[in-house]
């Protein structure tokens, strides 16, 4: 479960207008780590709810959670990298030529056609749930297979709506209005919880009358999309005209993108059709601990990610390669300069951070916990590793090459089902071994740094595009990061053990603070420059507000 105004500019060698370029990419920015901040804070609100309307580690909630993996699948393969590599990269080349009316007639006709694909699959996803989720999940316990299938019929409608949504969500990114995209999530993520309070239970019912709410939530999300975006869907035709040269383009930059994206959801199902051993409650405890280790990837990550792509697409089209190379190289950094410490902060604190964020009574069972714990310290590598890998993908669909993303996604489904089957072999996966279910979160980053190894090196190959300095920032970072646990592990041994719910989460914080401080004091002895970066955002936007009050 991912703005009014300036148009992309071809680039000059005036400094005002660099200045006003950085400004206005630092600002976009600054409001997509924002909204993403406030979608995953609902995030965990939905969570929360999820565990106490169908229960800790419960047959309903696995089902719960089983019920969004096929629906999920389907929007990543036709809908999310097709607005990655396609919609939103070639939109933004048009309007940076002159040519927005060229551009819009292709966009118009690959809309019209993956929405008429979207709602047949729809359709008969809805009707053959029965049938492929039994024999996808064969290896489950089979009541909580068949409630699953119960909950994909009323969850596929759900999956058209977020296309429309997302295709929305492309066109208005193409344009560089941020601020039109950067707040939908969270709308979304109000309604979701809403529905899951007001119709969830524990029962068969409860998980089915949930995910109908969630569905009609996304209705919802959709018409906030669809208002955002009025004024450039007036350019919007229905069309199929399929010849066009233009949507020729657009589906052979998509077609790759379309198959890599969808390999993300792919390897969720492969990890999750190998957890047959284990005990009722890991399908919630890999989701739980997914949910938290996307935080700091999908705030800083995604949003410095999401900002880059059209303005890197633009400097690409406009063969301004010195600033391209620039943009990424310093895009790359300034994402990985805070999930780096993220990382280390939350395998440091697993044990902690865990019952912070979902023991809010007693239904939680503290074994659940535990388990989801452990998933958590095997994610913490993939945070820094998809950092890697999501920055590069978008650099690689930005200068139109949708091949290599492809390829490497498609490495990592393979090396996945490679590992968990030898895993498997070995007597690794199972509730009776005490390391199994680190095992599977484990072999989900040992594929992702595969992967950003891989990507590295081929990206490299264009010596005009590749980033410049990467090896001095992470040895610095590291060197930061290790001081940092210092400290953590340090606290960690206190005698201080607070009892209550407040107290546990005021020492946590408290230990966190200490963490990134002694990182960031680390940084500044290393004169980091993504510090300054980093403090120039939070100390202008304060700034702003205050001169504004004035």
């Amino acid at each position: 479960m991912e703005n009014p105004s300036d148009r992309i500019s071809v680039p000059t060698d005036r400094p005002d207008k660099k200045k006003k370029s950085t400004a206005s990419i630092a600002l976009a920015t600054f409001l997509m780590i924002v909204g993403l901040t406030l979608s995953k804070g609902t995030g965990f609100l939905r969570e929360n709810f999820i565990m106490e309307k169908f229960g800790s580690g419960t047959k309903l909630a696995d089902a719960f959670y089983l019920g969004f993996t096929i629906p999920d699948l389907f929007f990543q393969l036709l809908v999310g990298g097709s607005i990655q590599a396609a919609i939103t990269p070639s939109l933004a080349r048009m309007v940076e030529s002159g040519q927005q009316r060229k551009g819009w007639k292709s966009v118009s006709t690959f809309i019209t056609l993956i929405a008429l694909i979207m709602l047949g699959i729809t359709i008969l996803g809805a009707l053959l749930s029965d049938w492929f989720i039994p024999l996808i999940f064969f290896d489950k316990n089979a009541e909580v297979v068949a409630l699953a299938a119960k909950a994909s019929k009323v969850l596929f409608p759900q999956v058209f709506f977020m296309m429309l949504a997302a295709f929305c969500i492309g066109i208005l990114n193409a344009y560089k209005k941020f601020s039109s995209t950067a707040f939908g999530p969270t709308i979304y993520n109000v309604f979701v919880v809403l529905a899951i309070v007001v119709f969830g239970g524990r029962s068969e019912n409860g998980v089915v009358y949930a995910a109908l709410g969630i569905t009609v939530s996304a209705g919802l999300y959709f018409l906030w999309q669809f208002y955002m975006a009025r004024g450039e869907l007036r350019n919007y035709r229905v069309s199929l005209a399929i010849h066009d040269e233009g949507f020729k383009e657009l589906l052979h930059l998509a077609v790759p993108t379309m198959l890599s994206a969808s390999i993300v959801q792919l390897n969720t199902i492969i990890i999750s059709a190998f957890t047959g051993k284990f005990d009722d409650g890991i399908i919630q405890s890999l989701n739980n601990s997914k949910t938290i280790w996307q935080i700091p990837y999908g705030i800083f990550a995604v949003a410095v990610g999401s900002v880059m792509l059209p303005s890197l697409a633009a400097h690409f089209a406009a063969r301004d390669y010195k600033s391209a190379r620039m943009l990424f190289g310093k895009s790359l950094r300034n994402a990985l300069f805070l999930t780096i410490p993220s990382a280390g902060l939350l395998f440091a604190l697993s044990y902690d951070v865990v019952p912070a964020l979902f023991k809010w009574s007693d239904a939680y069972k503290t074994e659940q916990g535990q388990v989801t714990s452990m998933v958590l310290m095997g994610y913490c590598i993939a945070i820094i590793a998809q950092t890697f890998v999501f920055i590069y993908n978008q650099a690689f669909y930005a200068i139109g090459n949708t091949k290599v993303p492809l390829a490497t996604g498609a490495l990592s489904m393979v090396l996945i089902t490679l590992f968990c089957s030898i895993l498997k072999a070995l007597g690794m996966l199972s509730s009776t071994n005490s390391a199994g279910a680190l095992w599977l979160s484990l072999t989900y980053s040992v594929t992702s740094v595969i992967s950003a190894l891989v990507l590295y090196i081929l990206y490299r190959r264009n010596k005009l595009l590749a980033p410049k300095n990467l090896a001095p920032f992470l040895v610095r970072s590291a060197i930061c990061t290790a001081f940092m646990l210092l400290l953590v592990y340090t606290m960690n041994v206190l005698p201080i053990h607070p009892a209550g719910k407040i107290a546990s989460l005021l020492w946590l914080a408290v230990k966190g603070m200490i963490g990134f401080a002694g990182y960031f004091a680390a940084a500044k002895a290393l004169n980091m420059k993504e510090l300054t970066v980093f403090l120039d955002k939070i100390l202008g936007k304060i700034r702003s507000k205050r001169s504004g009050r004035v």
